[in-house]
């Protein structure tokens, strides 16, 4: 049998009796030292997935208890487990994204969640560009002064939640400035605003958990090439467009719509999406690239492109391949 615990703060009783009777027990160091599990039924976790191989090479019948921070079922390891075709019972706690939220008595059902955790910090900071309530699960060198720093110029508030749950739980609210110099207790959680939490809240709808969309009919009229570039580079929120020349307000008003972080000058890091009338402005990393106007000769390796004249444009698109 596998049981999966969430746990933010002291153990349960309940974890610590299925800790007790479990031939093995899987955990962050720290988690196993407040089990008090013995070194010969402990499996470690660093990287998750040498630690499910040796579970899933486990005989039948194996007692494994699985103790993970904060809710499993939510950017956590019962999704990894189920990947590998085990359906392990499961005890869940208050996620640390739900607590830090609650810690600023801030309601989260219109917010944005993105892991940085082993994963690139690019996506957070867009999110957190576009979207005026993000929280980010932080790790290693994608924590607080990463998204403070990549953030500059941009108002924002940073409600930095360390060692939820834990004796010396600290929770502190900062500004730009702040966030950029404070030195963070790990583990944290981050959630980054456009507002201060003490500040009235936005509207929202309450029909679906995500932010508040603008009213598509806010966007006014559009050119139909403006709308074609659109088309072809499906902006995604989590996604940086840089955009320039004579397209660039239509298509800025449909990608926010859509999510997309926007920047009409010069980007901050390698966007995803460019759109510019210049075929100087190509670059070699985009996801999708058009060229308004005369397209390169020869056009560059990497990309399938597209012609099409529409309205009186020339749109050339060209898609990584």
């Amino acid at each position: 049998m596998i049981i999966v615990h969430g746990l933010l703060g002291r153990p349960t009783p309940q974890l610590e009796a299925d800790a007790d009777r479990s031939d093995w027990v899987v955990g962050g160091t720290r988690h196993l030292d407040a089990l008090h599990v013995a070194p010969e039924r402990r499996i470690t976790l660093g990287a998750l997935r040498p630690a499910i191989e040796r579970i899933s090479g486990l005989p039948s019948g194996t007692r494994v208890t699985i103790v993970a921070s904060g809710d499993p079922l939510y950017f956590g390891v019962v999704r990894a487990l189920r990947a590998r075709g085990i359906r392990p019972a499961v005890v869940t706690a208050p996620s640390s994204i739900a607590t830090a939220f609650a810690a600023v008595g801030l309601p989260w059902d219109d917010a944005v969640v993105v892991s940085a955790h082993g994963r690139p910090i690019g996506p957070a900071l867009n999110l957190a560009r576009a979207f005026p309530k993000v929280a980010v699960f932080t790790g290693g060198d994608h924590g607080i002064r990463e998204l403070a720093a990549g953030l500059a110029g941009q108002r924002r508030w940073f409600v930095l939640a360390e060692r939820l749950g834990e004796p010396d739980e600290r929770v502190r609210v900062l500004d730009s400035e702040q966030a950029h110099e404070v030195e963070p207790m790990e583990p944290n959680v981050v959630l980054v605003l456009a507002a201060h939490p003490d500040d009235p809240d936005r509207d929202w709808d309450g029909t679906v958990a995500r932010p508040q969309r603008a009213d598509r009919s806010a966007l006014g009229a559009v050119t139909p090439a403006a709308a074609l570039a659109f088309a072809r580079l499906l902006p995604e929120p989590g996604e940086l467009l840089w955009a320039r020349g004579p397209l660039a307000g239509d298509l800025a008003a449909l990608a926010g719509w859509a999510g997309a972080a926007i920047t009409l000058d010069d980007p901050p890091e390698a966007p995803d999406l460019v759109l510019t009338d210049s075929s100087s402005d190509i670059g070699d990393s985009a996801r999708a690239v058009v060229v308004t106007g005369p397209a390169p000769d020869p056009l560059p390796e990497g990309y399938h492109w597209a012609r099409e004249v529409v309205d009186g444009h020339q749109v050339t698109t060209g898609v990584r391949t």
